[in-house]
């Protein structure tokens, strides 16, 4: 192309940017990233995105960083998909407080209600980039970004960490989402499991409590967590009585068939 004076135009740039990053050649993917620039071609957020990614794969969490920032002072906004590719790899590479403070600025200046569609936001992104960062099946027919999915990623790392009143801060932060139904019972047993065991288990019947009010349906390993939480702080009159609540629940669900039956 250059030998012929055909200029390639950001979409070349960027799919080159793309594929050397997948080949782990990120130090060559850069190079072509600055030498576009020098060609008058400025990187868009999708090639941004992919040298992020690239980065990230490689455990280059603070080129990742400075590379965002970099996009920003040029005038190139990041989009949701930038904020969940870098969020993701501070996360693993344990810079939650990095990943909360991302998360929170997405918040403020591209929150994703003002988003009409999963189109807009992909546009740009091949769908073989959009399955590596575990975003595609979460791209349905609703009209909202899954936000969601960012928080579950902070919440699971966070409880990893031991860190469990910001993960409860965050969980109830987001609760309220009818897209969690599902995410929440897992969230919450993790989280429930975890404060009872870190002998937090006042807080852990807080979290059950907002858990039963939310319509959640507990799972029954939630209670003996809590039973054990209890037992751990010399609560035993209070696990006594759950006991006894749990004992009375499984012979009614026992009975209930015999009694539709008759």
């Amino acid at each position: 192309m250059l030998e012929n004076s055909c200029t390639p135009n950001v979409v070349i740039y960027t799919e080159m940017v793309d594929g050397l990053c997948k080949v782990g050649k990120t130090d060559e993917a850069y190079k072509l990233m600055l030498k576009m620039e020098e060609k008058g071609c400025n990187p868009n957020v999708v090639t941004y995105t992919a040298m992020i990614d690239g980065f990230g794969k490689l455990g280059k969490i603070e080129q990742c960083i400075e590379l965002f920032r970099d996009m920003c002072s040029k005038g190139c906004a990041p989009n949701f998909i930038t904020y969940r590719v870098l969020i993701n790899h501070c996360c693993s590479s344990g810079l939650l407080d990095e990943a909360y403070i991302l998360l929170d600025e997405m918040k403020q200046t591209y929150w994703p209600k003002h988003i009409l569609s999963h189109r807009k936001i992909i546009e740009g992104f091949s769908q073989e980039f959009v399955t590596s960062i575990g975003l595609l099946d979460e791209l349905g027919e609703n009209e909202s970004v899954p936000v969601d999915s960012l928080y579950r990623i902070l919440i699971d790392n966070y409880v990893k960490a031991g860190r469990l009143e910001v993960a409860s801060n965050l969980l109830e932060e987001i609760s309220s989402s009818p897209s969690l139904a599902v995410a929440n019972k897992y969230l919450y047993t993790s989280l429930i499991e975890n404060l009872s065991h870190a002998s937090k288990v006042d807080r852990a019947l807080e979290l059950y409590a907002s858990m039963i009010s939310k319509n959640v349906v507990p799972e029954l390993s939630i209670l003996v967590h809590i039973i054990k939480g209890l037992i751990k702080v010399d609560k035993w009159q209070e696990a006594l009585q759950l006991s006894d609540s749990i004992c009375q629940m499984v012979c009614l669900t026992l009975a209930l068939p015999n009694v539709m039956n008759t």
